[in-house]
């Protein structure tokens, strides 16, 4: 048999008074993939990221990261596994500076939190390992600048670090390139095939030529459910996705 797949929903299924936003979900994300989640809203693409990641608990199913269940762990459990995530909405500190930012994340991983007195010596690695994230996510330049002052797509390159600094094998994000120009979209799909490299990214994305650039694999849901999943070049050819998400032309873009 081979390796287990790095992330994998299994018979998901999450209901909320009756409403099934996921409907007997099954998902395999491949190690060292970059998978794009598609559909438009209400799709149940949100409800299905947080129940990878934790944030919800399933109705029946189950989640694994590498071949051992997650379902029941906690948020902050399933990160020391090895999954990290971003959210649709901007979760940065915006009085702290973008190197705060960055070392509050990292000392989340640390017995550090847990002290109330700390020697600023042992905060010195941590800034060192912060300035290496923020390098990593072009955000080197803004490093004492107050995460408030960045643009929406500034801190969504900042979110991306903060959502690295635990190590992650697997980086869940979602609609990274939410709200965007063109030159924004473009920064962000280029750091998210850097920060790829060596680890599997799930990525909900409403802007189909960035998820065309950038997915080896996509899953498309409706109503819940798993409509499509492969390449993006054989799904966007499915007549029923084609009807349902990306127009009458397949190479137009549509809204997911």
């Amino acid at each position: 048999m081979g390796a287990a797949p790095a992330l994998e929903a299994r018979g998901l299924v999450k209901e909320f008074r009756g409403f099934r936003a996921t409907n007997d979900v099954n998902l395999q994300i491949q190690e060292g993939e970059i998978h794009a989640i598609i559909g438009p809203n209400g799709a149940g693409k949100t409800t299905l990221f947080n129940l990878l990641s934790g944030f919800l608990k399933p109705t029946a199913g189950e989640v694994t990261l590498f071949g051992q269940r997650i379902d029941a762990l906690a948020p902050h459990e399933i990160v020391r596994r090895g999954l990290s995530r971003s959210f649709q909405i901007s979760s940065v500190f915006p009085t702290l500076t973008v190197r705060e930012n960055v070392v509050v994340a990292l000392q989340a991983g640390t017995p550090l939190p847990h002290r109330f007195w700390t020697p600023l010596s042992r905060l010195e690695g941590l800034r060192d390992r912060a300035d290496e994230i923020l390098q990593a996510v072009g955000l080197s330049d803004f490093a004492g600048r107050a995460a408030s002052e960045l643009s929406h797509g500034e801190k969504r390159q900042l979110e991306i670090g903060i959502s690295m600094s635990q190590e992650p094998r697997v980086l869940l994000l979602d609609e990274p390139t939410s709200g965007m120009g063109s030159e924004g979209i473009a920064r962000v799909a280029a750091l998210v095939r850097q920060v790829a490299r060596g680890r599997t990214v799930v990525l909900v994305e409403h802007n189909m030529s960035v998820v065309a650039e950038l997915a080896d694999r996509i899953t498309v849901l409706q109503y819940g459910s798993v409509l499509a999943s492969g390449r993006y070049d054989d799904v966007r050819l499915d007549p029923r996705v084609i009807e349902a998400y990306l127009g009458d032309e397949p190479g137009e873009g549509g809204a997911a």
